[in-house]
């Protein structure tokens, strides 16, 4: 479906009339909307398929081209080179083959060749290469598939049987134009005894019982998915192969495809070792190693010459070495740069080539070229890496030396510096002796590699491990799960790694990274990383103890009731809420760094408004910075007088930002860009921000003119995506610091201004459980009002079964919750609901269309935004002809949408506006003969902006559809009334996510959740934490021994003695280690039916008796509201029988969260007399 040809053309009630039928008993124009993306690559039986010219309309000469019927044999499989035919490509392929025709001009805008010339040598080119017998076919999917969320999928490896030739169009006249589409039949067989190739039992796995998966292999079904699927991280990120995977039909290059079978032979191998499919996959490693063999013989031992000679300046370089080898001057095994050298020298000719009044500057430059220069050059040329790469290193001749005798550090510095990245593998197969590729050819020394455990190989490892690491959050890794992964690498050639290899070779694998010795292992960090905590720490730290030296005075207990509304001084939760805010807007007076946390609807945006009305404020100057548009939207509302910025925007306009690379950087001259304007500082939704984000930031920043710095978050929502988890890490550090000074760096808002007056919500109450803190005592009552569907706030809940229902159930729950008006249709009331039932008013008022608004964890499969999407479409209803195609999406007018990309854009009144990624808006104007819409985005009221049509799946699209967005995308906004879907799989949930989810809502919430409310109550446990799982070295170290293992770190993990226990406060690890030292047996968070009900007590026990002890630990007493819900719990305890002393305990947190051992210990007696 995220294909346009599929999205365009699928009609699910027709192929429900065609389901199980053979394609060849279906006419050509009703077959499957897969058929124009290989879905029937695998058909046993001939069928045909009618082909269309996409140019046959209007004035062009394709109107005389007839649609085309072909008949496919059993087994086919076609594809279109996009790349090779796409206009940005020609530079390239006219540098590489010169010779081929010119494009024709087209008529229209379109960005593919027009000529039908140019079209007909660029496909009989791409097809020459592929030869019957010889070549190999990857069968992939992109944009979706049903295994995981990865962006390509491996399906299948098999033999090219037979070539077509360039198909032609039937046509009335004397000319005719090529299909785009190359056609090929391959070997590959259901029958593994016949097939020359495989497909990987994806299927077969997916349809196993979980249980039954469980019961043979001790591993969950998605565990052993993950053992067989391919996907670019296993083939090691490979940027390369990534490439060849990306546009439709695209050569795979021989270094590429060993790389591929070698990953598919291991996972084969992980097929028979389960044993829980059938056939005979050993026949099929059998293949692999053929395959293997057949590819070796292809590989030459300089495979990137030509890439080698462009990068020198030399135009013709393809073109030398196709001539070279076409002469019969250099054969597949031999050394082009001998042939190239006599060339020069005069003692080869090539009379008729092309190139031949270039020869003689060809002939200087090569004189000219130095004998180490040459040595690199052919160094370079062993590796299949592109001319940029290649003259890169060649043009840095100072790590000559170094770069012969560590070719490694190609791929080391590709990925540090992250450009062009280059795998360990990718050097493996040019300085590893290999005379099956290299002939007599083979490395020397220096640059030779003998082993595969050389401590050059390893380090490169290492780098790859690390850097890899920094997209999972991790910026540092244990040495064992570093180990652990290399031996993984290693198995592929079934050798061991060294006990303690990378102790052993420390001194070395040093000299790019960093050892860190913990107290109980040894841990390896990037050294850029290690520089960024380091001075993160000091910075943190260095602010946050220090005071501003004129601190501000006002009247804030005035000012903030003022601003509450519906402010009763009789009530005590109103109270309460003044004192928090009082007491937040104060430290920000007082403090160079200080940090506001506090969930939604506590009033963070209340105290920011406060604080930017203050007169020396206003004076002294504020930047306001948020991540996302969406969040300076917000932020920006909060006073008029300033413009927020995105942080991007900010770092662009200081000259730190790399856009070729999307990232923040600090640039060689960073002392004169510094920003010393304003003299405050407030950084919104910091938990959006990575470790590398707060560095650059605060590195742009003159530090020495700002007066207060301060951060507002969530630290309980999803973590950056990237490297470390710094405000999560800057709460934990300062929220329990033994230093009163850096503790008063700190303001958690605790109570709820938005409700009140309204009581509490369920909303949040359902929220506290999954955040990083112990709920309050009597909020595991919304379990049970869930389960009996007696909320009666501002939560409602549905359930689905599986795919099948979910469409109905969200249909159902959108009728039933959205405001009713009589006589309105299901269209009609979602136009209302996210305005745009009066256009007039979305146009001066856009911010309507986010008050209704759908969240999904995934974009795919059925539950993720992509197919909620379609279904919203087919609700509303929408006209064809006020539509555009925006592969693999159609937007028409008064769709919602999303904006994906940052920029700046002018509007159609050619006012250049910045949109932000994440930035919702409304289709206002689409047709499609002019293949032209205007959008209308949140915060520029009555701005149009253009986007165009555009059918190329691999185009990086800037806009999507918007009625459901994922739960990622939402973060840094809120919504009226949102709609969660929750499915029970995917490994993408988790606390922070759910979390996330649920605070987006500010007056209503509607949960889908598949099955029922059991399974989530498993992830308010701590265990299910993303952001606790993360390797962090900000202010403690906290690494996982290995990827199986969560880290302990202080405020978000707290582990016990208890092996796998893992609870919410640091009271009750006290709690739980002393009750396991005495033996005293017990569970957790057991829930408990009593009385109809159900609840969740801390800790529970048996006695002699067989009946049930409780203990509950109540911190936050202090808190009204808190006190108020453990009263409520307590009269419930009471109610069905336990009485405190006789069968309930009680402790509690005395002053600043102590905890009495002596009271714990006492309570263990009773419990040991009792048990």
């Amino acid at each position: 479906m995220m294909l346009h040809n599929i999205s365009e053309k699928k009609d699910e009630n027709k192929e429900e009339t065609y389901a199980g039928k053979d394609w060849n008993s279906i006419k050509q124009d009703q077959l499957p909307a897969c058929v124009g993306e290989d879905g029937g690559f695998m058909n046993e039986k001939p069928y045909k398929r009618i082909f269309k010219h996409v140019y046959a309309f209007g004035e062009t000469p394709h109107t005389k081209l007839l649609p085309t019927t072909v008949e496919l044999q059993p087994y086919s499989c076609y594809g279109i080179p996009f790349r090779y035919l796409s206009k940005d490509f020609q530079e390239k392929l006219n540098h590489k083959y010169p010779n081929m025709s010119n494009d024709e001009t087209a008529p229209f805008t379109t960005p593919w060749v027009y000529g039908r010339e140019r079209q007909f040598e660029i496909l009989n080119y791409f097809k020459s290469n592929i030869e019957a017998g010889n070549s190999l076919g990857v069968f992939y999917c992109t944009k979706g598939n049903p295994v995981d969320e990865d962006a390509k999928l491996i399906v299948g490896i098999g033999e090219i049987t037979k070539v077509l030739d360039v198909q032609k169009y039937e046509t009335t006249a004397d000319y005719t134009y090529p299909f785009w589409d190359l056609i090929f039949e391959h070997g590959i067989r259901t029958d593994l005894k016949k097939s020359k190739g495989f497909l990987l039992p994806y299927h077969e796995y997916m349809s196993l019982d979980e249980d039954y998966v469980k019961a043979q292999t001790g591993k969950s079904k998605q565990e052993v998915i993950d053992e067989i699927k391919i996907t670019i991280p296993k083939l090691g990120n490979s940027q390369i192969i990534f490439n060849e995977l990306s546009y439709g039909c695209d050569y795979v290059s021989n270094h590429s495809m060993l790389i591929i079978l070698n990953v598919a032979r291991k996972c084969l191998e992980s097929v028979i070792k389960r044993g829980l499919v059938g056939g005979n996959w050993k026949q099929q490693i059998l293949w692999i190693d053929s395959q293997i063999a057949k590819v070796k013989d292809m590989i030459g031992p300089f495979p990137a010459f030509a890439e080698a000679l462009s990068a020198i300046g030399v135009n013709y370089a393809f073109i030398i070495e196709q001539d070279l080898r076409n002469n019969a001057y250099c054969g597949v095994k031999d050394n082009p740069w001998e042939a190239f050298d006599k060339l020069m020298k005069g003692e080869l000719s090539l009379p008729d080539s092309v190139y031949k009044s270039e020869l003689t500057h060809y002939r200087i430059l090569w004189k000219n070229t130095l004998s180490n220069q040459r040595q690199v050059l052919e160094l370079l040329s062993r590796f299949e890496i592109n001319s940029e790469v290649i003259k890169w290193w060649f043009d840095s001749p100072g790590c000559y030396d170094e770069l012969l005798n560590n070719p490694y550090i190609i791929s080391e510095e590709s990925l540090i510096e992250n450009y062009l990245p280059v795998t360990t593998e990718m050097i493996d197969l040019g300085i590893m002796a290999d005379p099956k590729i290299q002939g007599k050819w083979t490395p020397k020394a220096p640059s030779l590699v003998e082993s595969v455990i050389d401590n050059r190989r390893i380090r490169s490892f290492v780098i790859s491990k690390l850097v890899a690491s920094l997209s999972d959050g991790d910026t540092l890794i244990s040495a064992n799960e570093i180990e652990l992964y290399i031996k993984d690498c290693l198995a592929v050639d079934n050798h061991q790694l060294p006990y303690n290899y990378l102790m052993s070779n420390k001194e070395f694998i040093e000299e790019k990274t960093i050892y860190l010795n913990t107290d109980d292992r040894c841990v390896l960090q990037l050294k850029e990383y290690k520089e960024i905590d380091d001075y993160l720490r000091k910075i943190f730290k260095g602010r946050a103890s220090k005071d501003v030296k004129s601190p501000l005075k006002e009247d804030w207990n005035t000012i903030v009731k003022a601003s509450i509304d519906g402010y009763n001084e009789a009530n005590e939760r109103c109270r309460n809420a003044v004192a928090d805010q009082v007491k937040a807007l104060e430290m920000f007076c007082s403090k160079r760094l200080s940090v506001l946390a506090g969930p939604a609807g506590t009033g963070k945006t209340t105290v920011v408004k406060a604080f930017l009305k203050s007169p020396q404020i206003k004076a002294e100057g504020t930047l306001l910075l948020a991540p996302t548009g969406k969040a300076r939207v917000r932020l920006g509302n909060m006073s008029a007088d300033i413009q927020a910025l995105t942080i991007a925007q900010f770092l662009t306009r200081q000259g730190f930002f790399d856009w070729d690379t999307m990232t923040p950087c600090v640039p060689e001259d960073a002392e004169k860009r510094k920003y010393c304007g304003a003299k405050n500082v407030i950084i919104d939704e910091c938990s959006m921000l990575t470790c590398k984000d707060f560095y650059v930031l605060m590195k742009a920043l003159d530090l020495k003119n700002i007066n207060r710095i301060i951060l507002i978050g969530d630290p309980f929502q999803l973590p950056p995506i990237g490297p470390g988890r710094p405000f999560a890490d800057l709460f934990n550090y300062l929220k329990d610091n033994k230093d009163e000074y850096l503790r008063s760096a700190i303001t958690k808002l605790r109570y709820v201004v938005r409700t009140i007056n309204t009581g509490d919500s369920d909303i949040l109450t359902l929220a506290s459980w999954f955040s990083g803190e112990k709920p309050a005592k009597n909020s595991d009552l919304i379990f049970e009002q869930v389960a009996k569907g007696n909320l009666n706030n501002d939560l409602v809940v549905y359930t689905w079964n599986d795919e099948n229902d979910l469409k109905d159930c969200l249909k159902e729950a959108i009728e039933k919750e959205l405001p009713e008006e009589e006589g309105k249709s299901l269209s009609d009331k979602i136009r209302k609901s996210i305005g745009l039932d009066d256009v007039n008013k979305a146009l001066n008022d856009p911010s309507k269309v986010e008050r209704f608004q759908v969240l999904s964890p995934v974009k795919n499969p059925v539950w993720g935004t992509f197919q909620i999407n379609s279904y919203f479409q087919e609700w509303v209803g929408i006209n064809k002809n006020f539509s555009i195609e925006i592969a693999p999406i159609t937007i028409s007018a008064l769709d919602k949408v999303i904006q994906l990309k940052n920029e700046r854009k002018k509007s159609t009144s050619k006012e250049e506006c910045q949109l932000s990624n994440g930035q919702i808006g409304f289709v206002n104007y689409a047709n499609k003969r002019e293949k032209k819409s205007t959008v209308v985005f949140t915060g520029l009221p009555n701005k149009r902006f253009s986007y165009y049509s555009s059918k190329s799946d691999e185009a990086d699209n800037t806009i999507d559809l918007a009625y459901a967005i994922t739960i990622h995308k939402s973060q840094g906004s809120d919504f009226d009334t949102v709609l969660v879907v929750l499915p029970k799989s995917g490994r993408i949930l988790s606390r922070e996510l759910i979390y996330t989810a649920l605070t987006r809502a500010r007056k209503k919430l509607i949960l889908l959740i598949q099955d029922n409310i059991s399974w989530l109550i498993e992830y308010t446990k701590p265990q299910m934490s993303v952001l606790a799982k993360r390797n962090t070295n900000l202010f403690s170290t906290s690494v996982r021994e290995d990827i199986s293992n969560i880290p302990y770190v202080e405020g978000l993990i707290h582990t016990t003695l208890k092996p796998g226990l893992i609870v919410r406060s640091k009271s009750e690890v006290i709690i739980a280690n002393m009750l396991y030292e005495r033996g005293i047996d017990f569970e957790y968070e057991r829930m408990i039916e009593d009385n109809g009900r159900r609840c969740i007590p801390d800790f529970t026990f048996e006695d002699a008796s067989g009946d049930t002890i409780l203990w509950e630990h109540l911190g936050m007493l202090d808190n009204p509201v808190y006190k108020e819900s453990w009263e409520k719990k307590r009269d419930f305890y009471k109610s069905i029988g336990y009485i405190e002393g006789v069968n309930l305990f009680t402790t509690v947190d005395h002053e600043n969260g102590s905890i009495d051992s002596t009271e714990i210990a006492a309570i263990v007696d009773k419990l040991e007399d009792l048990i």
